[in-house]
């Protein structure tokens, strides 16, 4: 069922309770209001006859029956007025054949001294009236009350109930089409936009409504798609040119090594050459396996306690076995006497794989391959680590792309890499809630601060 109609359904049906409510209290209050008039003119009825026939009681006595039995189908149809004694016989009546009334009646009259109640197709309104020795009366007051103006209320509210009814499924299913008309003009240009043009955006409008509001979740959406798509377009092309060049070159040595007969050294040289290359493959593998790791399966990766300090440690000896020529220096400050406030949750295998990736930069663009490492522990858990080198430094116009995956500056391309490095690095961090911020110094150098977060949030 589509919403408009479902709104449309939902409006009918409440407007439907409300009315009908209205109208059905219409309907009773003019009918008890209507009820209780001509109660109480049979009341006064009453009234005015026990002043008057009560006036001389030795006057009363019991009269004959003379009304004509229900068997012969005649039912009384006019007013009458009667009183009855204390034995429950009829002293006095306007009308003589009239039905007198029951003596079950009578009994509850004289027990609630007045009752209201029916008598054939009469209503009638009983009442004891002492006279003035004090001897108890019954007056029993008969009316026909005319149902012509409550039936003609009934349906005169049943057509307005109806034409109600109409005209506000009427107005329900415009005006609940108007309001998800902008519904409909959103899902038309989300629908309008196709996967090889993702800079169409869905049209706001002038109001910051709900509808407002999802226009912009759509188009933040669509921002994010469009980057993904334009994040993969770039990794499937850095992909294929960074393995590329790698197994090009490693088919050209080969090659030209087995062109002719050569020498051990030769072969020595050229298989270190493909090693060399392979080596680089592999390193562009196992971090792009790292990032999609990340990125796919977050929620998969585990957390302890690991001690930041023996972390960095590790990270150092890892990369000098690595590049022996490296050379760092560290310096922790003063370090905390509890040793548990050196520990961050983290993962250890994902955080040395970051702050390695740290140093190994820093010490391949610094011209003596050397990196400063500070640390700073504090007691809250807000440790800092900074990781200093005096390269060439990053131009302000590239401060913003170097955590995108596979980008390399301009200055920094002639010195062998992958650009994955520090778009693992970033990645990693923030799975951590670790913020990395980057410092270029004018003279020289560039400093990658990480700040961790205190243990109360970590």
């Amino acid at each position: 069922m589509q919403i408009r109609t479902r709104l449309t359904l939902l409006f009918l049906l409440i407007a439907a309770g409300i009315l009908a409510g209205v109208l059905f209290s219409v309907y009773y209050l003019f009918k008890k209001n209507t009820e209780e008039t001509f109660f109480n003119g049979l009341e006064s009825k009453a009234e005015m006859t026990a002043q008057t026939a009560l006036r001389n009681p030795a006057l009363l006595k019991p009269l004959p029956p003379t009304w004509l039995s229900p068997d012969d189908d005649i039912l009384p149809y006019q007013d009458n007025i009667s009183i009855f004694d204390d034995a429950y016989e009829r002293i006095f009546t306007v009308q003589t054949d009239a039905p007198p009334v029951s003596v079950k009646n009578l009994q509850e009259i004289y027990t609630q001294r007045k009752v209201r109640f029916r008598h054939y197709n009469l209503y009638a309104l009983g009442r004891v009236v002492n006279n003035t020795e004090g001897r108890p009366y019954v007056v029993v007051v008969e009316g026909f009350c005319d149902p012509t103006e409550l039936t003609q209320l009934r349906n005169i509210l049943i057509i307005s109930f109806i034409i109600g009814m109409a005209s506000i499924a009427a107005s329900g299913w415009y005006y609940a089409g108007q309001a998800l008309a902008p519904v409909s003009h959103i899902i038309n240009e989300v629908d309008a936009i196709q996967p090889s043009d993702l800079s169409n955006r869905v049209a706001t409008g002038p109001n910051r409504d709900e509808l407002g509001r999802l226009a912009e979740t759509f188009n933040r959406l669509l921002d994010r798609v469009e980057q993904a798509f334009r994040m993969q377009r770039m990794f499937l092309s850095n992909v294929s040119h960074e393995l590329k060049n790698p197994l090009m070159a490693v088919r050209a040595q080969l090659d030209v090594a087995l062109q002719r007969e050569r020498d051990a050294s030769a072969y020595r040289t050229a298989l270190q050459s493909v090693l060399d290359d392979v080596r680089a493959m592999s390193d562009v593998e196992e971090k792009l396996l790292m990032l999609a790791r990340i990125y796919n399966e977050p929620t998969a990766v585990t957390f302890s306690p690991v001690r930041l300090d023996e972390l960095i440690w590790s990270a150092k000896e890892q990369l000098l076995k690595r590049r022996k020529h490296f050379k760092m220096a560290l310096d922790f400050g003063l370090m905390p006497d509890n040793e548990q406030l050196l520990n961050v949750r983290a993962n250890e295998a994902l955080l040395r794989t970051a702050i390695l990736n740290l140093m190994d930069n820093g010490c391949k663009y610094s011209p003596d391959h050397r990196v400063q490492v500070t640390a700073r522990f504090r007691p809250d858990g807000a440790h800092t680590v900074e990781v200093a080198d005096n390269g060439p430094g990053i131009p302000p116009e590239d401060m913003a792309l170097i955590f995108e995956p596979f980008f390399r500056s301009a200055i920094h391309r002639q010195i062998k890499g992958t650009g994955i490095g520090l778009s693992l690095v970033k990645s990693i961090l923030n799975l951590h809630h670790i913020v990395l911020s980057v410092e270029s110094r004018e003279q020289g150098g560039t400093v990658f601060r990480m700040d961790f977060p205190p243990l109360t949030t970590s």
